[in-house]
């Protein structure tokens, strides 16, 4: 089985990152890992770059996160591939699969405040891509009404295993989805090396492209990786 990373940011981009882009292939490959998808925190959420830079400039830094990243794991045997955690108001988060960074290049709107949902997930599908709901139910002074979860209809699926989630945020939001007939994934949020749990996916076969990882997600072709099964 090839297990995956679905929710890792770094402090390229992530203000609150700490791992390079260069050092995180090797800790995936120590830590058992095939890959993962880097989905550092966006304009609406906890980034490291300056907002008030050119939308080229703002995406670019980025896609060059990525590469960075990319190339170190492409000498190693690491697949790293790139995605999007993005602020969609009140604290809460989504997470963006199966985009390149031309897609965030094609829609500078996306910087516009507050952010429309609708919108987001709209175009998100007209570009093939997917959108989840990132750790739902979460518990944070930030974050208004946790108890309330965004409207189910504009996501492919749920977070449900977020290994900086107590298990209790997690069974809420495990629950949730099989009420609203939603797929859920799992990922560790993790910002360091080493971080601990590691959670994911479990495939069995490689996942090296935007559309692979699309297809997998939609067909849930994957087993639920959590540090208990590791």
């Amino acid at each position: 089985m090839y297990i995956y990373e679905l929710h890792q940011h770094t402090g390229a981009c992530s203000g609150c990152g700490v791992i390079s882009p260069e050092e995180l292939p090797y800790d995936l490959k120590a830590e058992g890992y095939a890959g993962c998808v880097i989905t550092d925190h966006f304009f609406h959420g906890y980034t490291a770059i300056r907002r008030n830079i050119p939308w080229a400039d703002f995406v670019a830094a980025y896609e060059d996160a990525w590469l960075r990243a990319k190339a170190v794991g492409d000498k190693i045997g690491i697949d790293i591939l790139f995605g999007i955690e993005e602020g969609v108001g009140d604290g809460k988060e989504v997470l963006l699969y199966g985009i390149t960074p031309q897609f965030l290049y094609d829609h500078p709107e996306l910087r516009d405040t507050p952010v429309d949902l609708a919108h987001l997930s709209n175009i998100v599908h007209e570009a093939g891509a997917l959108i989840y709901q990132a750790h739902p139910f979460r518990v944070r002074d930030y974050i208004a009404r946790p108890w309330e979860p965004l409207p189910a209809e504009y996501f492919d699926g749920i977070e449900g295993y977020n290994a900086g989630n107590p298990e209790v945020d997690n069974l809420r939001a495990v629950n949730y989805a099989a009420e609203m007939g939603l797929p859920i994934t799992a990922g560790s949020d993790a910002h360091q090396a080493h971080s601990c749990p590691r959670y994911g996916i479990a495939v069995d076969h490689r996942i090296r492209t935007p559309e692979e990882l699309v297809q997998v997600l939609r067909d849930e072709e994957y087993e639920i990786y959590t540090v208990s099964t590791k």
